[in-house]
Protein backbone atom coordinates (compact mmCIF):
# COMPACT_ATOMS: atom_id res chain seq x y z
CA UNK A 1 0.00 0.00 0.00
CA UNK A 2 1.14 3.44 -1.30
CA UNK A 3 1.98 5.82 1.70
CA UNK A 4 -0.55 8.12 0.53
CA UNK A 5 -3.48 5.79 0.87
CA UNK A 6 -2.60 4.24 4.76
CA UNK A 7 -5.27 5.28 7.09
CA UNK A 8 -7.36 7.05 5.15
CA UNK A 9 -10.76 5.72 6.27
CA UNK A 10 -12.59 7.94 8.18
CA UNK A 11 -12.47 7.81 11.70
CA UNK A 12 -8.65 6.80 11.31
CA UNK A 13 -5.63 9.31 12.77
CA UNK A 14 -3.98 10.79 10.21
CA UNK A 15 -1.88 12.93 12.53
CA UNK A 16 -0.77 13.65 16.21
CA UNK A 17 0.73 16.25 17.70
CA UNK A 18 2.84 15.58 20.98
CA UNK A 19 4.10 17.79 23.46
CA UNK A 20 4.89 20.12 20.45
CA UNK A 21 7.21 23.37 21.49
CA UNK A 22 8.54 25.55 18.65
CA UNK A 23 11.27 28.52 19.17
CA UNK A 24 11.57 30.93 16.04
CA UNK A 25 15.07 32.56 16.64
CA UNK A 26 15.13 33.73 20.19
CA UNK A 27 11.53 33.50 21.07
CA UNK A 28 9.37 30.75 22.17
CA UNK A 29 6.03 30.78 20.39
CA UNK A 30 4.43 28.16 22.02
CA UNK A 31 4.89 24.64 24.39
CA UNK A 32 3.58 21.35 25.25
CA UNK A 33 0.49 21.45 22.27
CA UNK A 34 -1.02 18.26 21.63
CA UNK A 35 -3.44 17.45 18.74
CA UNK A 36 -4.66 14.42 17.09
CA UNK A 37 -6.72 14.43 14.11
CA UNK A 38 -8.30 11.92 12.30
CA UNK A 39 -9.37 11.22 8.61
CA UNK A 40 -12.72 13.39 7.46
CA UNK A 41 -12.17 16.71 9.95
CA UNK A 42 -11.18 20.02 9.54
CA UNK A 43 -8.63 22.03 11.87
CA UNK A 44 -8.86 25.92 12.34
CA UNK A 45 -5.81 27.46 13.38
CA UNK A 46 -6.53 30.88 15.21
CA UNK A 47 -4.70 33.57 16.96
CA UNK A 48 -3.11 37.16 17.08
CA UNK A 49 -0.25 37.87 14.46
CA UNK A 50 2.91 36.69 15.18
CA UNK A 51 1.57 34.00 17.50
CA UNK A 52 3.27 30.88 15.73
CA UNK A 53 0.42 29.85 13.49
CA UNK A 54 2.43 29.30 10.07
CA UNK A 55 5.38 28.08 12.37
CA UNK A 56 2.84 25.49 13.54
CA UNK A 57 1.95 24.31 9.56
CA UNK A 58 6.00 24.33 9.09
CA UNK A 59 7.05 21.82 11.68
CA UNK A 60 3.82 19.44 10.45
CA UNK A 61 5.31 19.57 7.08
CA UNK A 62 8.98 18.65 7.86
CA UNK A 63 9.65 22.32 7.53
CA UNK A 64 10.77 23.75 11.15
CA UNK A 65 12.14 21.68 13.77
CA UNK A 66 10.61 21.70 17.19
CA UNK A 67 12.50 22.59 20.44
CA UNK A 68 10.53 20.11 22.17
CA UNK A 69 7.74 17.35 21.05
CA UNK A 70 6.98 15.62 17.74
CA UNK A 71 4.27 15.18 14.44
CA UNK A 72 3.87 12.28 13.81
CA UNK A 73 1.87 11.75 10.27
CA UNK A 74 0.37 8.36 9.67
CA UNK A 75 2.28 6.67 12.89
CA UNK A 76 5.73 7.89 12.24
CA UNK A 77 7.40 10.79 13.23
CA UNK A 78 7.79 14.16 10.78
CA UNK A 79 11.78 13.77 10.49
CA UNK A 80 11.57 9.55 9.70
CA UNK A 81 9.95 10.86 6.05
CA UNK A 82 11.66 11.71 2.98
CA UNK A 83 10.87 14.68 1.56
CA UNK A 84 9.62 12.49 -1.44
CA UNK A 85 7.73 10.99 0.86
CA UNK A 86 6.52 14.32 2.98
CA UNK A 87 5.29 15.05 -0.57
CA UNK A 88 2.76 12.02 -0.80
CA UNK A 89 1.37 12.97 2.72
CA UNK A 90 1.38 16.99 2.83
CA UNK A 91 -0.11 19.48 0.35
CA UNK A 92 0.48 23.17 1.49
CA UNK A 93 -0.59 26.67 0.02
CA UNK A 94 1.41 28.91 1.99
CA UNK A 95 2.53 33.11 0.92
CA UNK A 96 1.31 33.61 -2.89
CA UNK A 97 5.03 32.47 -4.56
CA UNK A 98 6.94 35.07 -6.97
CA UNK A 99 5.53 35.76 -10.60
CA UNK A 100 9.09 36.22 -12.42
CA UNK A 101 9.42 33.08 -13.51
CA UNK A 102 6.82 33.92 -16.24
CA UNK A 103 4.83 30.61 -15.85
CA UNK A 104 1.34 30.94 -17.12
CA UNK A 105 -1.98 29.71 -14.85
CA UNK A 106 -2.20 26.18 -16.18
CA UNK A 107 1.36 25.82 -16.21
CA UNK A 108 1.28 26.57 -12.63
CA UNK A 109 -1.40 24.12 -12.06
CA UNK A 110 0.17 21.58 -14.23
CA UNK A 111 3.92 21.58 -11.84
CA UNK A 112 1.36 21.11 -9.04
CA UNK A 113 -1.20 18.63 -10.86
CA UNK A 114 -1.17 14.28 -10.23
CA UNK A 115 -4.50 14.13 -10.96
CA UNK A 116 -6.78 13.05 -14.48
CA UNK A 117 -7.75 15.20 -16.81
CA UNK A 118 -11.38 15.05 -15.60
CA UNK A 119 -10.15 16.07 -11.75
CA UNK A 120 -8.31 18.64 -13.26
CA UNK A 121 -11.41 20.10 -15.02
CA UNK A 122 -13.27 19.92 -11.64
CA UNK A 123 -10.89 22.07 -9.72
CA UNK A 124 -10.46 24.73 -12.34
CA UNK A 125 -14.67 24.91 -12.07
CA UNK A 126 -14.72 25.05 -8.20
CA UNK A 127 -12.04 27.58 -7.85
CA UNK A 128 -13.57 29.78 -10.67
CA UNK A 129 -10.28 29.90 -12.51
CA UNK A 130 -10.79 28.17 -16.49
CA UNK A 131 -11.09 31.90 -17.62
CA UNK A 132 -7.45 32.49 -15.89
CA UNK A 133 -5.45 29.40 -17.23
CA UNK A 134 -3.80 30.99 -20.31
CA UNK A 135 -3.04 34.24 -17.91
CA UNK A 136 0.63 35.17 -16.99
CA UNK A 137 0.60 34.64 -12.95
CA UNK A 138 2.09 37.89 -12.69
CA UNK A 139 -0.68 39.69 -14.59
CA UNK A 140 -3.56 38.33 -11.74
CA UNK A 141 -5.20 40.14 -8.82
CA UNK A 142 -4.22 38.64 -5.32
CA UNK A 143 -7.38 36.97 -4.94
CA UNK A 144 -6.89 35.17 -8.46
CA UNK A 145 -4.16 33.89 -7.24
CA UNK A 146 -5.04 32.89 -4.31
CA UNK A 147 -7.58 30.79 -6.11
CA UNK A 148 -4.32 29.51 -8.17
CA UNK A 149 -2.67 28.38 -5.10
CA UNK A 150 -5.75 27.28 -3.56
CA UNK A 151 -6.62 24.70 -6.69
CA UNK A 152 -3.01 23.81 -6.49
CA UNK A 153 -3.67 22.22 -3.59
CA UNK A 154 -6.78 20.40 -4.86
CA UNK A 155 -4.43 18.58 -7.49
CA UNK A 156 -2.60 16.94 -4.76
CA UNK A 157 -4.55 13.79 -3.83
CA UNK A 158 -2.77 13.81 -0.33
CA UNK A 159 -4.08 12.56 3.20
CA UNK A 160 -3.36 15.64 4.55
CA UNK A 161 -3.76 19.28 3.47
CA UNK A 162 -2.44 22.51 5.49
CA UNK A 163 -3.86 26.15 3.65
CA UNK A 164 -2.26 29.33 5.79
CA UNK A 165 -5.08 32.14 5.69
CA UNK A 166 -6.31 30.36 2.51
CA UNK A 167 -9.16 33.50 2.56
CA UNK A 168 -7.10 36.12 2.98
CA UNK A 169 -7.22 37.71 -0.04
CA UNK A 170 -10.74 36.26 -1.17
CA UNK A 171 -13.79 38.14 -1.94
CA UNK A 172 -16.66 37.00 0.16
CA UNK A 173 -18.34 35.00 -3.03
CA UNK A 174 -15.08 32.80 -2.92
CA UNK A 175 -14.41 32.32 0.59
CA UNK A 176 -17.89 30.88 0.66
CA UNK A 177 -16.36 28.57 -2.18
CA UNK A 178 -13.26 27.76 -0.02
CA UNK A 179 -15.14 27.06 3.26
CA UNK A 180 -17.86 24.64 1.52
CA UNK A 181 -14.73 23.05 -0.05
CA UNK A 182 -12.94 22.44 3.29
CA UNK A 183 -16.12 20.39 4.23
CA UNK A 184 -16.83 18.58 0.69
CA UNK A 185 -13.08 17.24 0.71
CA UNK A 186 -12.61 16.53 4.41
CA UNK A 187 -15.68 13.83 3.73
CA UNK A 188 -12.89 12.53 1.45
CA UNK A 189 -11.07 10.92 4.13
CA UNK A 190 -8.37 13.65 4.38
CA UNK A 191 -7.84 16.12 7.10
CA UNK A 192 -7.74 19.91 6.40
CA UNK A 193 -5.70 22.32 8.29
CA UNK A 194 -6.09 25.92 7.92
CA UNK A 195 -5.38 29.31 9.41
CA UNK A 196 -8.15 31.16 9.44
CA UNK A 197 -8.81 35.07 10.68
CA UNK A 198 -12.41 35.35 10.78
CA UNK A 199 -13.94 33.56 13.90
CA UNK A 200 -17.18 32.99 12.02
CA UNK A 201 -15.46 31.18 9.34
CA UNK A 202 -13.38 29.26 12.10
CA UNK A 203 -16.77 28.27 13.81
CA UNK A 204 -18.50 27.24 10.54
CA UNK A 205 -16.36 25.05 9.13
CA UNK A 206 -14.03 23.37 12.11
CA UNK A 207 -14.11 20.36 13.98
CA UNK A 208 -11.32 21.35 16.24
CA UNK A 209 -9.85 24.79 16.89
CA UNK A 210 -6.23 25.36 17.80
CA UNK A 211 -6.04 28.23 19.77
CA UNK A 212 -2.80 30.26 19.78
CA UNK A 213 -2.23 33.49 22.32
CA UNK A 214 1.16 34.63 21.33
CA UNK A 215 2.28 34.64 25.33
CA UNK A 216 3.78 31.26 24.77
CA UNK A 217 0.26 29.15 25.50
CA UNK A 218 -1.47 26.85 22.98
CA UNK A 219 -4.36 24.67 23.06
CA UNK A 220 -6.34 22.43 21.05
CA UNK A 221 -9.87 21.59 21.39
CA UNK A 222 -13.72 20.41 20.47
CA UNK A 223 -14.92 23.47 18.06
CA UNK A 224 -17.53 24.52 20.36
CA UNK A 225 -15.70 24.72 23.81
CA UNK A 226 -12.22 26.30 22.04
CA UNK A 227 -14.90 29.18 20.70
CA UNK A 228 -16.65 30.84 23.18
CA UNK A 229 -16.88 34.32 23.62
CA UNK A 230 -14.53 34.26 26.89
CA UNK A 231 -11.60 32.47 25.25
CA UNK A 232 -11.89 34.69 21.92
CA UNK A 233 -12.09 38.10 23.85
CA UNK A 234 -8.76 36.72 25.87
CA UNK A 235 -6.97 35.31 22.80
CA UNK A 236 -7.23 38.86 20.50
CA UNK A 237 -7.56 41.37 23.75
CA UNK A 238 -11.41 42.62 21.83
CA UNK A 239 -14.67 42.35 23.45
CA UNK A 240 -17.11 40.43 21.64
CA UNK A 241 -21.07 40.71 21.02
CA UNK A 242 -22.29 37.06 21.12
CA UNK A 243 -25.52 36.77 18.98
CA UNK A 244 -27.66 33.55 19.72
CA UNK A 245 -29.26 31.76 16.39
CA UNK A 246 -30.95 28.61 16.31
CA UNK A 247 -28.08 26.80 15.15
CA UNK A 248 -25.80 28.09 17.47
CA UNK A 249 -23.95 31.70 18.54
CA UNK A 250 -22.18 33.88 16.55
CA UNK A 251 -19.45 36.44 18.19
CA UNK A 252 -19.17 39.97 16.76
CA UNK A 253 -16.18 42.21 17.19
CA UNK A 254 -17.46 45.46 19.35
CA UNK A 255 -16.73 48.30 16.72
CA UNK A 256 -17.82 50.84 18.54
Amino acid sequence: MAIAEKNMKVGRRVFEIRGLSLVRGSRALFRGLNVEAVAGSVIAIIGPNGAGKSSFLMALAGMLEPVAGECVIQDQAVGGYSKAELATLVAWQGELPPTEFGLTVEQRLNLAGTGDADSFQHVIKEMDIDALLSRNLAELSSGERQRVEIASVMLRDCPLWLFDEPTSHLDLQHQVTCMKMFRTEAQKERVIVTVLHDIQQAASVADQVILIDGKGGAECGDVKAMMKAEKLESLFNVKLTTVVLDDGEVHLPDYH
